[in-house]
This record gives structure tokens, C-alpha cells and sequence, in this order.
């Protein structure tokens, strides 16, 4: 049976919802463009509690083009990229556009895309701003970094699953899709694999999202402790391939990291000074932000090395490494 091309494909695991509520899912459903025109691919693991705050839930998936059900735990932060890619096995646009649960559209994203693919018909590959909601001041500091990647992007562009990316199939297709293996750092995967065939990124010029970045401490420590994991297992997976790691790592101290002793040497102390740089950062944000960010940026440093050193420390202990 064949099935009508779609222009726009959206794929929204439905985890990670913060403080968006179900909200993400919504604003995907309800866009201002036709609605045979675009899809929406919901994907979920155990642990979605669909009865929270009595939405109706089910009527929700119900407007769904396809609700994807992945047999992993939706709450551990590491699973999220196997919700990514059972979405994108599962989608049919020729553009595809990947949200978070806590990425709110704004109601005419679908439209924007496709104008400036119209007006491109070019471009594989654009980004867009997005606007940050943080009240607490944890979710201020994570805005103020979510703009200072911003503006490092300018000009050269990036790829996200955060609801500012969008990617033509045939491209996404070639540069191999999703690697899962990769955890939280697939989405860098993709970006670097564009940078290296010299493809170019377009810009969108309007925000396709609000991006909402409260959340507990807690849950802030396992999304960096998973990145600095991700970090590991892409790292490796092109030394695998024959690369140099020095010429992969973007920091010098991820070559030293690596190591078996030095891992188990400074995986305590990136753990604590992120911890203790993070608290320094929110007891001072509300009298001096300038300081309270530079704390932050330390913290969130430690506390990713800390993730890729744990990861090499359990890759040794399961032979993965030497």
C-alpha cells in the first residue's frame, strides 16, 4: 500500500516534559497548516504517566499520525536517543523536524519551514532560533547558555534535536541517520558528518519553539551526566574507525580522561566540583549573574566529565576497553 508524501514529519518523544506539561505534544498536533501536510510521530517508552494533571492524554494520541511504543524506561535520560530513532523509522516527510517534550511550537512553525524551503528549494539543512523560558534560576541559567550556543552557531549553524533543526530525508538518509549507540551525543554525530562533507546550513530567520528549561537539580545532573556519557561512546567510535583522539575531542582533558587510571582518578573530583559549582551558581545568580554563569559553565564542565569518565570506567569493567 502506498502512502501520500508529507511534506513535514515531526518526531516528539514524549518524555522530558519539565515544566511544558503536555504542551509540546499539543502545539505539534495543532499547527496552523494543513494537516495532511505534515505528520506528528509521538514516541513512547515505559514510565510516560499519559493520567498527569488530567489531560486527556489518549485524546491527544489519538490526533496523532502514529504513536511509536519502545519497550525502554522513558524516564532514564540515556534511552532518549532510541525513542529518536524508532520515531524516525517510523517517518515519512520529506523534511524532518525533531522535538523535545519540552520544545513548544509556536503555531505556525510547520509554515515557516515550509516557506523557506520553497523559497530554498536548495537548502538540506537549516536552523532556527528558539525562545528559552526559565523562571528558577537554574532554568535561567540553562537560557543563558542555550543562548550562548546560539550566538557561537551564528554563522555556521547547527543540528538539534531541540526543535531548530530541520533536515531533508535524502540528506539524513546518506549521512547515516541516527546512531543510537552515540546517546545524547548523536545529534553531534549528524552536525559533525554535515561539517565534514561541507554542507551548507541555512537560517531561519523566526523562532520555531519555546524552549522550557526548569527542571529539579537532579534531573539536570543525569541530561549533562548522559551527555559527557555520549561524549565517550562517540569519541571511541571514531578512534574505533581509525581517527586520532586528539584530533576528535574538542578539550584536551577528555585525551587524558580516557585513560583507565586517570578515569577512576578524576571521576570523583569532576562529580563533587560539578555539584559544588553548580550550588555556587544558583546562590549567586540572583546577586551577580555574570559570576553565577561563569560558576555555571564550570559545573556543567565538571559534571560532563564526570559522565565520560564514568562511562569509561564502566567500559572497562564490561571489557568494552582496556
Amino acid at each position: 500500500m502506498t502512502h501520500p508524501r508529507m511534506d513535514i514529519s515531526i518526531v516528539i518523544p514524549l518524555c522530558d516534559r519539565r515544566t511544558a506539561g503536555w504542551n509540546a505534544l499539543r502545539s505539534a498536533i495543532g499547527q496552523a497548516y494543513p494537516r495532511d501536510r505534515y505528520e506528528v510521530i509521538a514516541v513512547r517508552g515505559r514510565g510516560i504517566d499519559t493520567g498527569e494533571g488530567g489531560e486527556d492524554v489518549a485524546a491527544l494520541l489519538g490526533r496523532c499520525d502514529a504513536v511509536v511504543n519502545v519497550d525502554v524506561d522513558a524516564e532514564n535520560v540515556t534511552n532518549e536517543a532510541r525513542l529518536y530513532y524508532a520515531g524516525c523509522e517510523r517517518a515519512r516527510g520529506e523534511l524532518l523536524f525533531f522535538i523535545e517534550g519540552h520544545t513548544v511550537l509556536v503555531p505556525e512553525a510547520c509554515s515557516i519551514i515550509a516557506e523557506y524551503f520553497r523559497e530554498h528549494p536548495q537548502s538540506l539543512l537549516a536552523c532556527a532560533p528558539r525562545r528559552n523560558h526559565g523562571e528558577s534560576p537554574l532554568g535561567a541559567l540553562v537560557s543563558a547558555h542555550n543562548l550562548e550556543h546560539e550566538r557561537r552557531a551564528a554563522g555556521r549553524g547547527t543540528f538539534s534535536y531541540g526543535a531548530n533543526s530541520v533536515i531533508r530525508r535524502g540528506l539524513f538518509e546518506r549521512l547515516g541517520g541516527l546512531d543510537a549507540r552515540w546517546l545524547r551525543q548523536s545529534e553531534t554525530a549528524v552536525f559533525d558528518r554535515v561539517v565534514r562533507e561541507k554542507i551548507g546550513i541555512g537560517s531561519i530567520d523566526a523562532p520555531l519553539a519555546t524552549h522550557y528549561n526548569d527542571m529539579p537539580v537532579r534531573h539536570w545532573h543525569r541530561i549533562v551526566m548522559s551527555a559527557g556519557a555520549g561524549k565517550w561512546h562517540y569519541y571511541n567510535g571514531r578512534v574505533a574507525r581509525g581517527e586520532d583522539l586528539r584530533a576528535v575531542v574538542r578539550h584536551r582533558v577528555y585525551v587524558q580522561a580516557n585513560r583507565a587510571w586517570a578515569a577512576r582518578l578524576l571521576y570523583p573530583v569532576f562529580r563533587v566540583a560539578g555539584t559544588t559549582f553548580l550550588l555556587l551558581a544558583l546562590g549567586t545568580w540572583r546577586v551577580g549573574r555574570t559570576l553565577a554563569y561563569r560558576l555555571y559553565v564550570v559545573g556543567l564542565g565538571c559534571t560532563d566529565l564526570s559522565g565520560f569518565c564514568r562511562a569509561r570506567i564502566e567500559a572497562g569493567r564490561s571489557g568494552q576497553a582496556d
